[in-house]
């Protein structure tokens, strides 16, 4: 975000020892964080990610995992949340989104297919987590993207802060959302038509 760099990297080298979301997040954080940074400062990381069977028709694996270092225990910070966020991250073809750095003003990650774009979010910024959803849903004018966004708590840095999507699935513990807003971070919207391949149903 203090760039505005975005890059795409294959995640094949980490599928084998650090399976799922959770391996993932915990892989990336001990291979990009240095010890003492502070957890609101933009050298910390922050990373949504979801499992190898998000997507599919498997019952129970449409969570996805958020992990920084977190402002509420000084160490490695990890929450979940529901909902249709992560399926769609994966049908846009992402098994993770790794966020660095501070954005000098409000924004937003909108994600469409291949399309990542950073966008100002000055006329959401503020905004609860339900009106943000309803703003970017009509911004992007698709009802069918899906929102993860913080609220105006987080924004203004309450140590506890959630990540919020839909109506009632948030990734509540450990703080992940004022790590969100302390990077100037509003909201990650996704769209995603790719779908996703099981190599053996059975």
């Amino acid at each position: 975000l203090s760039t505005g760099q975005i890059e795409k990297q294959p995640t094949a080298a980490y599928a084998e020892k650090w399976l799922g979301g959770r391996g993932l997040n915990a892989r990336i954080l001990y291979k990009e964080l240095e010890p003492g940074i502070d957890a609101l400062s933009p050298e910390n990381v922050l990373i949504f990610s979801v499992g190898p069977l998000t997507g599919s028709m498997f019952p129970g694996s449409g969570r996805t995992e958020v992990a920084a270092k977190s402002p509420v225990t000084g160490i490695q910070g990890m929450s979940n949340m529901g909902g249709y966020w992560g399926p769609e991250l994966k049908y846009a073809g992402y098994d993770s989104i790794v966020i660095k750095g501070r954005a000098s003003k409000p924004v937003y990650i909108s994600i469409n297919n291949d399309t990542v774009q950073i966008k100002d979010a000055a006329n959401i910024w503020g905004l609860d987590t339900y009106q943000t959803q309803d703003a970017l849903q009509a911004e992007l004018e698709d009802p069918e993207v899906e929102v993860v966004c913080i609220g105006p708590g987080s924004e203004n840095g309450i140590a506890y802060g959630s990540i919020q999507t839909r109506m009632g699935n948030a990734a509540g513990r450990t703080g992940m959302g004022s790590v969100m807003g302390s990077k100037n971070l509003k909201a990650i919207a996704v769209r995603g038509t790719k779908g996703v391949s099981v190599a053996n149903p059975e």
